[in-house]
């Protein structure tokens, strides 16, 4: 047990502290570079990305999903993800020229060319991080994550500020991944040997090829309206819908991450108590929506400024999607329960066919409506999110005998309490107050915390109330 809570807690730190300096060296990078130079690296992160997930993530899965993986096994999948590298790094090496005549961006080929290093890489270093995941040893992973995220970035600004452009995006991904791949192979204890079976290579294989269907599907779901965007649009809006995109999703990644990656085992232990089920997973839900409710509201109200203050004017374009996207981030981090229940509950394969729905309506939505401009295709996505969110919901609230009416209870009262939030600071600010700049930024949230915390105080059931208390009282326990 111990063990675990280590590494749930060294996993959280990864992936924040990866989003955190990530972060900040985009920020930095967007000063410097233009939205076609990003828009190009989005395209060819995107044929990298297909690769990786639907090869090295599938036999992955296939290894940290054992009890007990033997070193035969582990030798197995690293054989196979590098014989596998090979070809599909030829593949997107040699069809680079094919792929920038289809997109009709010139130099795209070289740029392509460059990141597809990366899939020789993923190949060398996918089973290390396999082998420390099912061993719950998230510490070298963290240390992984910031150690190449932090030297690729610098090398990265360096470069761009010698006007190195598109390269010097190019040798950032390039670099990390590198750094990445030696450090596992440094700190993971399993080393490889030439300890291989047929069989083992037969089975990893074998079960790949059915997760890898899943990840083409999930690619697709969410990458889907990159590619039309790049298609239809070019490179420079590309990078504009990117921008916007891009933190939302921070946000979303570093508010949902804790909640998320314990959501799964904590239904998991109480999936044969449903009433128990029932309360935990009301109470995550309205726990998720009471605190990203107001972040994604109130980035979208204050979008303009922090993409003035953090980005520059250069890319003011991304402001209308960025708030357009905000509107439907809370959605999307109180999703993450709907799918824990569907695989807490044994139903893996409602969420296959739930995945398929979203990716088939991205492709249809996306394809119609992307060629009329970025805010129409920001309109797409998030009325798409919240069309279909219903359907998501409906799968989990049937699992656990959950009446809508109890559901929205839930929510309505941090969405109205956000909503009336926003109102505040736009009334504070046009009527009040006349600040600009960082100091506008800063006195909105303070306002905007104030108004939020007084109208769920007074507006907020005693039930919700009673939850807020319990949670209170775990964590001073804990201290």
């Amino acid at each position: 047990m111990k063990k675990e809570i280590s590494g749930t807690i060294w996993s959280i730190l990864d992936n924040t502290a990866a989003q955190a300096i990530t972060f900040v060296i985009f920020l930095i990078l967007a000063r410097i570079l233009t939205p076609s130079i990003y828009g190009m690296l989005s395209i060819s992160v995107l044929v990298t990305q297909l690769f990786k997930t639907v090869i090295f993530d599938s036999i992955a899965t296939s290894i940290v999903r054992k009890s007990s993986p033997s070193i035969v096994d582990y030798n197995s999948a690293l054989l196979l993800s590098v014989l596998l590298s090979i070809p599909a790094f030829l593949i997107v090496f040699f069809s680079a020229p094919i792929i920038m005549h289809v997109m009709k961006i010139p130099g795209l080929d070289d740029v392509i060319r460059g990141t597809s290093i990366i899939i020789l890489v993923s190949g060398l270093s996918r089973t290390h991080e396999a082998w420390l995941t099912h061993n719950l040893m998230f510490r070298p992973l963290a240390i992984r994550s910031v150690f190449s995220i932090t030297i690729g970035g610098v090398i990265g600004i360096i470069l761009a500020y010698k006007g190195y452009g598109v390269a010097s995006l190019v040798t950032q991904q390039v670099i990390t991944s590198l750094i990445a791949a030696v450090t596992l192979w440094i700190a993971t204890p399993w080393k490889p040997s030439f300890k291989f079976s047929k069989s083992s290579v037969k089975e990893i294989a074998n079960y790949s090829k059915h997760v890898s269907l899943g990840a083409v599907t999930n690619f697709t779901n969410q990458y889907s309206d990159i590619f039309f965007v790049s298609f239809f649009l070019g490179a420079a809006q590309t990078g504009v819908y990117s921008t916007g995109k891009r933190i939302v999703n921070t946000l979303n990644t570093v508010l949902s991450s804790a909640l998320m990656r314990v959501s799964l085992p904590a239904f998991s232990r109480v999936k044969n108590d449903k009433p128990k089920f029932k309360v935990h997973y009301l109470n995550a839900t309205f726990l998720t929506i009471l605190i990203t409710a107001p972040a994604f509201l109130g980035l979208c109200y204050l979008s303009e400024d922090i993409v003035r203050l953090l980005l520059g004017v250069k890319w003011i374009e991304s402001v209308p999607v960025m708030q357009i996207v905000s509107l439907v981030g809370f959605v999307t981090s109180i999703g993450y329960y709907n799918h824990s229940v569907m695989f807490a509950c044994d139903k893996p394969d409602w969420q296959a066919k739930l995945t398929l729905l979203y990716a088939i309506s991205n492709v249809i939505v996306f394809y119609i409506f992307v060629r009329y401009g970025l805010v129409v295709t920001a309109w797409a996505f998030s009325i798409r999110t919240v069309a279909l969110y219903p359907v998501s919901a409906w799968c989990a609230l049937t699992l656990l005998d959950v009446t809508w009416s109890e559901y929205v209870k839930q929510l309505y009262i941090p969405i109205l309490s956000s909503s009336a939030m926003c109102l505040v600071m736009w009334f504070f600010d046009h009527q009040i107050a006349h600040f600009t700049g960082w100091l506008k930024v800063s006195v909105d949230i303070f306002i905007g915390c104030l108004a939020y915390i007084i109208f769920t105080k007074y507006c907020m059931p005693k039930t919700q109330k009673e939850v807020l208390s319990s949670v209170y009282k775990s964590i001073r326990n804990k201290d």
